[in-house]
């Protein structure tokens, strides 16, 4: 009777055993990490970042010129990765399924700073989602020599469990070059055009033409300044300045000087053009630059007289250029003419006698 009852206990002690070994071994069968090894699935895919696009503002800099370069990156995972794991075993099939959220952390950013300026960088810029894109702006400032540059990009990024993914390093070609230019198209005694050209690869704005003041050049021309605006690049216009003829007045006919720039600005950047400096010709002076060589070249022959003449003595004649010529030829013609006379008149005394 004894042994009877010693037989339900034995059993009721082995179940808990048997229960607790079950479940042990089911836990081990369906262990995410097991399973990926027993079943060779590849390793746990990583999120993939790259530079998706960029923008420089302005299109293009000038010598020392500040602008905004804006780097895009994009994660090129459209969407989550989802493994199913199907497995077979002693007990009742085991499915169960895996996903890969492909989210990548953005540890740091930069650009690495030599020929250009750079004034800020990310650290911990976020998260970025499957197929989600990010913009990252930089301010820059151009080197003061012309030339095509080589920025590098650099970003570390991380996956969703904090180990490190794969890297960007990214070069940037940027362009510093570029001018605006004034030419003289027109000059005459009444109006003085210029031409203004963007010879820079970026449009130029609030472009300015100014008649820099000067003791020499004071209203001379009318305006003081144009304003023209936008000019694309590649492109000119024209500025046409009034001259007020009373200023333009001098002794000897010698023309004015006017001088001019401009001013104009690259975005946010404002420039000046070197100066130019045009020669107004006077009205009705009848000035010419060829005739003024000619009379300066003759003055630089003629002898300077060695004593200044007396009160009693006749005037100095001075004779200068083509008028001294004149001059000669009409005192040789009327000696030659008294000396004609002369002797005709000697004749006729002498037939006479």
């Amino acid at each position: 009777m004894n042994k009877l009852k010693l037989v339900p206990l034995f059993l009721c002690m082995l179940s808990p055993c048997v229960v607790l070994s079950f479940h042990t071994s089911l836990a081990d069968d369906v262990n995410i990490d097991n399973l990926l090894n027993k079943c060779e699935i590849a390793p746990e895919p990583k999120p993939s970042v790259m530079v998706y696009d960029y923008k420089l503002s302005p299109e293009a800099l000038m010598p020392g010129d500040v602008g905004v370069l804006t780097i895009t990156l994009k994660n090129m995972q459209d969407k989550p990765i989802k493994r199913k794991i199907s497995i077979t075993t002693s007990y009742p099939n085991v499915n169960t399924e895996t996903y890969y959220t492909m989210d990548a952390y953005i540890k740091e950013a930069y650009i690495v700073e030599r020929e250009f300026k750079v004034y800020n960088r990310y650290t911990s810029a976020g998260v970025l989602g499957p197929n989600e894109k990010v913009d990252l702006a930089f301010k820059i400032k151009a080197p003061p020599e012309e030339g095509i540059y080589m920025l590098k990009f650099v970003a570390d990024i991380e996956d969703a469990h904090g180990e490190s993914s794969k890297d960007i390093r990214y070069f940037i070609p940027v362009v510093v070059t570029g001018t605006v230019k004034l030419l003289p198209q027109e000059v005459t005694e009444d109006e003085v055009r210029l031409e203004v050209v963007n010879e820079g690869l970026s449009d130029v704005n609030d472009v300015y033409v100014v008649a820099v003041p000067a003791v020499t050049t004071a209203g001379v021309v009318q305006p003081e300044r144009i304003y023209i605006g936008k000019i694309e690049h590649g492109e000119s216009a024209i500025a046409a300045f009034k001259v007020d003829a009373n200023e333009t007045r001098t002794e000897g006919g010698v023309p004015r000087q006017a001088v001019f720039k401009a001013v104009y600005k690259n975005g946010i950047n404002e420039h000046e053009s070197r100066q130019i400096s045009v020669a107004i010709p006077c009205p009705g002076s009848g000035y010419d630059e060829a005739k003024r060589e000619q009379t300066e070249f003759s003055t630089a022959l003629t002898p300077a007289p060695a004593t200044a003449p007396s009160a009693a003595s006749a005037p100095a004649l001075k004779l200068r250029g083509f008028d001294g010529v004149f001059a000669f030829a009409a005192l040789f013609i009327i000696v030659v003419a008294f000396t004609l006379a002369f002797v005709k008149r000697r004749r006729e005394v002498k037939e006479e006698g």
